[in-house]
């Protein structure tokens, strides 16, 4: 009897000892057992003590409750901060459907009573906010913020469990705290609702939908109209083309093919009223005929088009990597693959915003001086003050019509997305979108955004088309001004360039700023947001045009030594710009220096590679011989051609669709997979590529939806004002 006795003593002994071990791995058990110990009589805490008494008698729907529920991981020291546990699992327990295998093949255990829960199950997400220094850091938004799922009863609340945690963690039962001499505060439990009809209530999801929904219909009426009037056109055509008979003299065939322009008695081709024609600018067939053209005219700049096209993919490329830092469980492995020489690519990845500031100013340059051209030849007279300031208002507005459609969508859309994934995602954004468009909006609407914090910015990624307007509107003026004033003007221009590297250079220095990874993301407030930071690159464009179009009229002819010398020297700049940060073992004074200076330096660089391939200096004579001296030359003319491919002009023309979506995509790839993400160059490289494919794929069917009908309806607006001011000067 005495033998059994301590038997049984020794086994609650271990029983017990394999409870307080549980109790500091297993921070669900640990709440549990504190559950258990209260004595509380609510609903939450009695389903709390039978899952307790569950775990103890080793059923199996609660171990597997208890195993999908986060608990400390490894790579601690090296930014795991995610201890999310497995929210598929909690919440496929309850699921008695079985899997769709083979259970003759696979061993399982047979099936018993247990395996299922007696309660609904549901995920909760607790916040705490350590003091770990052995910890890595990088000062990212939430390295400080540990993240733990647990699978709770569902009638659970958060009011529920914040108390129990808050006991927990206070009387230090975690092994690690003890352990790390961690001190943990909780700040928030979050509990997840993943059926989104509770979304549907909110006004601004009933807007978006009422937006889709109108857009639709115009789509499919617009679409059906423009289908049938383009078959009638063709009857037109099929009619005329029958009654010419036998051989067709050359008159005859210029003739038919001319005849879709000419009006039937119906007017059903030509001449239709602006409703129709508002129809119309809706019809999908039309936009994507639009869209995939590859017609340029005979004096355009075909290298545009593939510098947008691979300058968006650099853009694309960067913000897959950057709006990873949220959910990456090794933060400072991120921070290893960033300092290869050849990952300068993406770490110093700044410049391909630049790249976008430079095609702006030299593309709003370009039209403005081609279009000037014309109108002097045409008019051979000054242009009256008044039409310069109509000029100056027009261009703004009918950049803001352009603009400002999808950009409106874009910002419901992201207010809807981030309010789902907030309540529905077990991974957090440390952007706060869903509070900061409902009070910010109206900043981004005024493309003004960019002169507040990044903590009071509705879509962080906005800020650029806030500083491009910015810009639009003060070379708008510029140009208008060069009109009558030219010297004032050009004067203006190089002060703004002058004051634009000055006011780098000193407040680079003054905050003491050396472009490492970290202070790039925490100082981009200071020195990366403010449009006197950013707006040299955007006036070297506006010179680039200048002297392309006025200066050499669109041909410069270079002796072969001087064209090579130029091609080497304007390379070189731009890969010293994009590769000298390497190691960023800078002094201060250089690095306010290259802050106040490399942007400029980019531009001129993209100037050069503008001016030559638009003026023939990309391409190698027919009369020059194959050598080693000039095969350089077959080079550059290969990157002209590659550049020029016409392949590129529809993608190019998704830019800004891309711009717009890409960042609120990549967040919802992220938030929607439910688990951390690793860094490694792998996992880089296919993130980056499937961001890029949907990014375009989506941005197919918004521009064909949205940005086309607003700018085809904008220019419906213009030509109506301009014939009616054409009427009245009558």
């Amino acid at each position: 009897m005495l033998i059994k006795i301590l038997f049984v003593l020794n086994v609650l002994v271990i029983v017990t000892c394999f409870n307080q071990a549980l109790v500091g791995q297993s921070v669900l058990y640990g709440i549990l057992y504190l559950a258990k110990e209260n004595g509380n009589f609510s609903v939450c805490h009695k389903e709390l003590s039978n899952f307790y008494d569950a775990v103890e008698a080793q059923k199996t729907w609660a171990l597997k409750a208890l195993d999908a529920s986060g608990s400390p991981g490894s790579g601690f020291f090296y930014g795991n901060n995610l201890w999310l546990g497995s929210y598929a699992q909690c919440e496929d327990l309850s699921n008695t459907k079985p899997f769709e295998i083979s259970y003759e093949s696979v061993k399982r255990l047979n099936v018993t009573p247990y395996d299922f829960p007696p309660f609904n199950l549901g995920f909760v997400v607790a916040y705490f906010e350590h003091n770990s220094t052995m910890q890595h850091h990088t000062q990212l938004p939430l390295e400080f913020t540990l993240q733990l799922g647990l699978c709770i009863p569902q009638i659970c609340s958060s009011d529920d469990i914040q108390p129990l945690l808050e006991n927990y963690v206070n009387q230090r039962y975690l092994t690690v705290q003890n352990l790390y001499n961690l001190n943990l505060n909780l700040t928030m439990v979050r509990s997840l609702e993943p059926v989104g009809f509770w979304l549907l209530k909110l006004p601004k999801t009933i807007i978006l939908l009422s937006m889709v929904f109108v857009m639709l219909i115009l789509t499919i009426i617009g679409t059906c109209y423009d289908v049938r009037r383009h078959k009638l056109a063709k009857n037109l055509i099929t009619g005329h083309r029958g009654t010419l008979t036998g051989k067709q003299s050359s008159n005859e065939q210029i003739l038919a093919s001319e005849v879709e322009l000419v009006s039937n008695s119906s007017s059903e081709v030509e001449n239709i009223s602006t409703f129709a024609t508002i129809l119309k600018c809706f019809s999908m067939y039309s936009n994507v005929k639009n869209l995939v053209k590859t017609d340029l005219p005979p004096d355009s700049v075909s290298v545009i088009h593939g510098l947008k096209f691979f300058g968006m993919l650099w853009v694309i490329m960067v913000h897959a990597v950057f709006y990873q830092s949220d959910y990456l469980n090794n933060v400072p492995t991120a921070y290893r693959l960033s300092e290869d020489i050849f990952a300068q690519i993406l770490s110093n990845s700044t410049y391909s915003v630049d790249t976008y500031l430079f095609l702006s100013g030299f593309l709003l340059a370009y039209l403005f001086f081609k279009s000037r051209t014309k109108y002097e030849t045409d008019q051979k007279k000054p242009e009256p003050i008044f039409r310069k300031i109509s000029q100056f208002f027009m261009m703004f507005l009918n950049r803001f019509l352009r603009l400002t459609p999808p950009y409106v969508f874009i910002i419901l859309m992201t207010d809807v997305m981030y309010t789902y994934y907030r309540k529905a995602s077990v991974l957090y954004s440390s952007e706060h979108n869903e509070e900061l468009c409902p009070k910010y909006w109206w900043r981004n609407l005024l493309y003004i955004n960019n002169l507040y914090p990044r903590s009071e910015m509705c879509l962080s990624w906005s800020w650029y088309l806030s500083v491009d307007t910015q810009f639009f509107t003060i070379v708008t003026f510029l140009l208008i001004l060069s009109t009558s004033k030219f010297k004032i003007s050009a004067a203006l221009t190089v002060l703004l360039i002058i004051g634009n590297v000055l006011a780098t250079t000193y407040k680079s220095y003054t905050i003491r700023y050396i472009p490492t990874m970290d202070e790039q993301l925490t100082e981009l407030d200071a020195i990366y947001d403010l449009p006197w930071n950013r707006i040299g690159p955007y006036l070297i464009g506006v010179i680039t045009a200048y002297i392309y179009v006025i200066k050499l009229k669109q041909k410069l002819i270079l002796k072969e030594r001087t064209r090579i010398m130029l091609w080497i020297l304007f390379p070189l700049l731009n890969l010293w710009i994009l590769f000298t940060l390497y190691t960023r073992n800078l002094s201060v004074e250089f690095s306010a220096i290259y802050m106040g200076v490399s942007r400029t330096l980019w531009g001129i660089g993209l100037g050069w590679l503008i001016i030559a391939c638009s003026t023939g200096n990309a391409r190698k004579s027919n009369r020059e011989p194959v050598s080693g001296k000039i095969l350089k030359n077959y080079i550059v003319g290969a990157l002209e051609k590659f550049l020029s491919f016409r392949g590129w002009i529809p993608l190019s023309r998704l830019t800004y669709c891309a711009y717009l979506l890409n960042p609120l995509l990549a967040n919802m790839i992220y938030m929607g997979s439910n688990s951390s993400l690793n860094a490694s160059k792998a996992s880089f490289g296919v993130t980056t590529q499937g961001v890029a494919m949907s990014t375009y794929f989506l941005a197919f069917f918004m521009s064909v939806l949205i940005e086309s009908p607003s700018i085809l309806l904008t220019k419906m607006m213009f030509n109506k004002l301009t014939k009616s001011k054409n009427a009245s000067a009558a």
